[in-house]
């Protein structure tokens, strides 16, 4: 389980927070006469426009600083209340605002975890055989080292609060769990899915004061838990490792249901008081938020415990760990770093795809070509014709150690081939091995993500050079005709 780092958190000077900390020091009597930063951004017979506009200018400035060093740790406080925190520093007139601010938020122990909770659709956990039992599958599987956990359908109140709080406590979330408080959303119209869906549950410490501030940082953590899902999904197939259908928590489920316009968070605001619970309705990126529900794969414990998956998850783990923290330092978080935001960016969107093709309510040759999506955006830096040698030789790159590498070479270009005669003409009547590229492209993310710590800002194709591989005739003629119709 990952450790946070903010009892150790310090914020770098700069001349830029020098200046705004002095500025907002030398303002501070008149910063007193605000109980908070919406009355001090809609004040207008206290300040001058000049200074309303320079005050905000700077608590703006401070936040952001505040707000950058925070989330790297793992501490995703929203800007919200931020605000308040920093005029609350800058009121008191005295110098290192932000060093006051961190030990505020310390003392109010904003590092501890809460959740966020997420109906699933189409999941489920590997069950025994009618009229048996086994010790080794269990109805939840919980993933420690990567801070989130999944559980069957419930079909009933007391059950499903009591896998929800069992959930929380096995990811280290010490916060009390009232009944009352999760019968309230319960009881709530179009919550129906807290007893009737499987659930995800994602551990991280957020605290907010608007409804989606936070919204893209849980996101992007469901959706690297669902691709670790269903890349260990994809490695267990390929092995040979099956889960009968009607062994499936997903196939005996009758009750689930698609109506789904809520999440939950829960914030553990105070250490003696129980979790903060919060029902977010799915009003922003509705299509994303929806797509993350359709996780159509099924999970057996004791799948998860045989030695061959253990190390597939100890080397998933850190690798999708890595990408999530460099998508939020890079993409979600203002830099300059183009090269690295272009990859990065790459690397989360080629999960999307995949975890597409895994998709429940799509035909074959949907799924084929949201594959053929996924290999594309993550082995290329571009479009250019001669896609399909370029994606078999990378994949070749890529899996070089691997004794079968020629066996998932073919399997990916049969399934790009595919997907170019599915888009050309409608026809997808082809025999493909999907699942065996499915646990290609697997592999393949965890090498290209293996390397992403010698990305350079002076790379001009990133994950070509990032493989080692070079390029054909073909393609540097393709290259440098494209440049030359650039530049005209």
């Amino acid at each position: 389980m990952e450790e946070q780092a903010f009892p150790n958190l310090t914020v770098n000077s700069t001349k830029k927070l020098e200046k705004s900390e002095r500025y907002l020091i030398s303002k501070h009597n008149q910063l007193k006469q605000f109980g908070s930063v919406e009355d001090l951004a809609t004040d207008e017979s206290i300040l001058s426009e000049k200074d309303r506009e320079g005050i905000l200018h700077n608590l703006l400035t401070v936040r952001s600083i505040l707000a950058k060093a925070l989330w790297k740790s793992g501490i995703f406080v929203g800007v919200s209340v931020l605000d308040e925190f920093v005029l609350s520093a800058a009121q008191n007139g005295h110098a290192d605002i932000c060093g006051r601010v961190i030990q505020d938020l310390r003392s109010a122990g904003v590092e501890r975890p809460g959740f966020v909770l997420y109906p699933l659709t189409e999941f489920g956990m590997e069950i025994p055989p009618l009229m048996t039992a086994s010790s080794e599958l269990e109805s939840m599987a919980v993933f420690l080292d990567a801070n989130f956990a999944v559980t069957a359908q419930a079909n009933g109140f007391d059950e499903a609060l009591a896998n929800l709080r069992k959930m929380a406590t096995a990811l280290g979330i010490t916060a009390e769990i009232h009944r009352s408080d999760i019968e309230h959303y319960a009881r709530g119209s179009n919550m129906k899915w807290l007893t009737r869906n499987p659930l995800m549950l994602v551990r991280l410490s957020s605290h907010t004061g608007d409804y989606y501030e936070n919204q893209f940082i849980y996101t992007l953590k469901i959706r690297i838990a669902a691709a670790q899902v269903v890349m260990l999904h994809a490695l267990s197939i390929d092995a040979g490792i099956l889960v009968e259908k009607f062994q499936s928590s997903a196939n005996v489920n009758n009750w689930e249901t698609l109506d789904i316009r809520h999440y939950l968070v829960g914030e553990a605001t105070h250490p003696e008081k129980p979790i903060n619970l919060r029902r977010v309705p799915m009003n922003v990126a509705a299509l994303e938020l929806a797509r993350l529900s359709d996780l159509a794969v099924t999970v057996s414990t004791r799948t998860l415990a045989r030695s061959e998956v253990q190390k597939w998850k100890e080397k998933l783990t850190p690798i999708l760990r890595s990408v999530e923290v460099g998508y939020l330092r890079y993409v979600n978080l203002s830099s300059e770093e183009k090269i690295h935001i272009r990859v990065y960016r790459r690397l989360v969107t080629s999960i999307d795809w995949y975890r597409q093709s895994f998709g429940s309510r799509l035909k074959e040759a949907e799924c084929i070509v949201a594959l053929a999506v996924a290999f594309e955006t993550l082995l290329t830096d571009y479009y250019a014709p001669g896609s399909a040698a370029r994606i078999q030789r990378r994949v070749g790159i890529c899996l070089s150690s691997h004794p079968n590498v020629e066996v998932y070479k073919s399997s990916v270009l049969t399934i790009y081939h595919a997907r170019s005669e599915i888009v050309h003409t409608g026809d997808g009547g082809h025999e493909t091995e999907i699942h065996r590229a499915q646990a290609a492209f697997a592999m393949c993310f965890c090498e290209v993500a293996s390397r992403l710590d010698q990305l350079d800002r002076k790379m001009l194709d990133p994950i070509r050079e990032l493989l080692g591989d070079s390029l054909t005739q073909e393609e540097k003629e393709a290259k440098d005709a494209a440049k030359e119709k650039k530049e005209k």
